[in-house]
């Protein structure tokens, strides 16, 4: 089995034995950057697994060659939005640990709403951590830290282990180069933990639809025109038609599709059949949301 995980061909939610050839309990690092981190883990407790979801590709593949550096098969990588991944991927309280360290905090008040660490991350996390298991976040953000805390504490999900809900040491924590770097210049850092207690009443999940290939019956593809660069919405979805290519074999449709936390790019194909009769072919790997049955559906409109 590859370190690196092309999420759209893997089973979904995801079998653990089918990934790591073992029963072992699977624990879980959100923005594994070097994976520095996850290798420490990985080799200081081999009777685990150990999955690393981070949305910057320039890490992800970084990551997958110094994983295969150090001859460990313990480690898998996935290249994808942490909720997504969550919701998706990530079977439901199937996680023992889940570590954050040093969450980016966009302390700009306009860009809070990028903050990964709020209450519905939470409430998701608490989906997919078993019962007892924890969630374990490193920051050198005072702010960050006290905005977490009344996340977490609006969700009643979690008990925190520490009486003010953070600790400045934590021991036998495996401190990472970003880590040494802030303790060099005497910044401070704080260690949360928190132990989950009961599941919330919520059930989460990125809606899937069984889409096939869909026949578009005397369709006039000079209409694409009509949608190029439109924004569509629908419920937590957006789709947006970037632009086409006519070519040999049909016309390559390039896709922006969203659902939720579930952002990507996406190329699809029209294929004339017979009688100005097209094909939308919509390839087995590609995940069904909303975004890809609204987008159908909006082809489907085009010549009424």
């Amino acid at each position: 089995m590859d370190i690196g995980l092309n999420w759209e061909l893997l089973d979904k939610p995801l079998i653990w034995k089918n990934l790591f050839s073992n029963d072992n309990p699977v624990d879980c690092e959100v923005g594994f950057g070097n994976g520095e981190f996850l290798i420490h883990k990985a080799m200081e407790y081999s009777d685990r697994n150990y999955l690393g979801i981070d949305y910057s590709k320039k890490y992800y593949k970084k990551a997958i060659k110094t994983v295969e550096k150090a001859h460990i098969n313990n480690i898998r990588l996935v290249w994808i939005e942490a909720k997504a991944a969550f919701l998706i991927l990530v079977p439901d309280k199937s996680l023992s640990h889940l570590y954050i360290n040093f969450p980016d905090p966009w302390p700009k008040e306009k860009h809070v709403k990028n903050r990964l660490l709020d209450k519905e991350f939470f409430n998701i996390a608490a989906t997919r951590v078993k019962n007892g298991g924890e969630v374990i976040i490193v920051t050198d953000d005072p702010f960050y830290r006290d905005f977490i805390l009344e996340e977490v504490e609006s969700t009643h999900l979690w008990d925190s282990l520490f009486h003010k809900g953070y600790t400045d040491e934590l021991s036998n924590y495996y401190r990472t180069k970003y880590e040494r770097k802030w303790r060099s210049l005497n910044k401070g850092i704080y260690y949360m933990v928190f132990q989950k207690k009961r599941n919330p009443d919520l059930k989460y999940s990125i809606d899937k639809y069984e889409i096939d290939d869909v026949a578009l019956n005397d369709f006039n593809p000079s209409l694409l025109h009509k949608i190029k660069g439109k924004v569509i919405l629908k419920d937590n979805s957006v789709v947006k038609l970037l632009g086409y290519t006519i070519k040999e074999e049909g016309i390559q449709l390039d896709v922006l599709l969203k659902d939720g936390s579930l952002f990507r790019k996406q190329a699809l194909f029209l294929s004339e059949s017979e009688n100005n009769n097209w094909i939308l072919r919509i390839p087995d790997y590609v995940f069904s949301g909303c975004s890809v049955k609204t987008f159908t559906d909006t082809l489907k409109g085009l010549n009424k």
